[in-house]
């Protein structure tokens, strides 16, 4: 019943979709000075009206650089009664309480993220990546945010939108976590211009986006979830072999450290046999693995 309980909910929530204003689109308010506690604000961005919930923690202290993450919502997650979806289920809320860290949820256009290169979007449609790029400064220049500890996560299609970020902005995002989606994008076309820090999670009985690729609505075939850690690897100019970091029941991780400029690239299979979409929603396993505990781990060893 553990695993059960959330996706349930989730479902419901994404059913109700189509009864409110689940993506927040007419939250107008920007977020000016916040001080700790849960804020739901807007930031106008290419003319659409954007929304995001803020979490400043109560350790908050203004004359002290603050570290922040970007939590990103999977497709068709909803924000409903003020409760956004990947909030309930990330568990970086209380990461970011325990640690004194900034957490923000924005929210796609219609619950989904536009997750592929800038260079790529075309005339007239969304170009999240400059959104989450202008959301950073818009909290930069309303909160004391450590420039050189800011971080972004996803899960699946926001798993995909966070490895964007990784490709055209790792001088703004010092590293970056996925959750149930492989590198997007052709290695090929992904050229940070500098190295990503990125730690990975999947799932191997994932049914939704298959650990094997191959998944639909990609441009292209889709890595494998292998193939996605050794894409990370080559990009970060890794050279050495992996090497087990954790492991709890049939879940482990594993990570390849000696590349350039001290970055690191990691990689999780999770336990999801039998628990819904086969692990898709990864957070949820059948080994209690806390995604949000090793995601800060990560985290908290690399700055600009």
């Amino acid at each position: 019943m553990y695993f059960l309980r959330i996706p349930i909910l989730l479902t419901i929530l994404s059913f109700l979709t189509g009864c409110l204003s689940a993506d927040g689109g007419d939250q107008e308010t920007p977020c000016v000075t916040p001080g700790p506690g849960l804020h739901e604000c807007g930031l106008v961005n290419q003319d659409v009206n954007r929304y995001y919930q803020l979490r400043v923690p109560s350790a908050y202290n203004p004359e002290t650089p603050t570290p922040l993450i970007l939590d990103l919502h999977g497709f068709s997650s909803p924000v409903i009664f003020g409760l956004s979806g990947e909030r309930l289920v990330s568990g970086i809320e209380r990461v970011g309480e325990d640690n004194g860290v900034i957490v923000a949820w924005p929210q796609g256009i219609r619950n989904a993220w536009n997750s592929i290169l800038s260079t790529d979007v075309k005339s007239g449609d969304i170009n999240d990546a400059d959104f989450l790029r202008a959301l950073v400064l818009e909290l930069k220049n309303n909160l004391n945010v450590d420039e050189s500890r800011v971080y972004v996560m996803g899960i699946s299609n926001g798993g995909a939108m966070a490895q964007i970020l990784a490709c055209e902005s790792p001088d703004i995002f010092a590293a970056t976590a996925t959750v149930a989606f492989q590198l997007p994008t052709p290695a090929n076309t992904c050229i940070p211009n500098r190295t990503a820090p990125i730690i990975a999670f999947h799932a191997p009985t994932d049914i939704l986006v298959p650990y094997n690729g191959m998944h639909i609505g990609l441009g292209h075939s889709g890595l494998s979830a292998p193939e996605s850690y050794d894409a990370w690897s080559d990009i970060n100019q890794c050279t050495d072999e992996s090497e087990i970091f954790f492991s709890k029941g049939n879940s482990s991780c594993e990570i390849r450290d000696e590349c350039s400029s001290d970055a690191e690239v990691a990689f999780c299979q999770i336990d999801g046999a039998g628990t819904f979409l086969g692990g898709h929603l990864t957070y949820f396993n059948n080994d209690l693995v806390n995604l949000s505990d090793l995601v800060w781990d990560f985290f908290v060893r690399h700055e600009l």
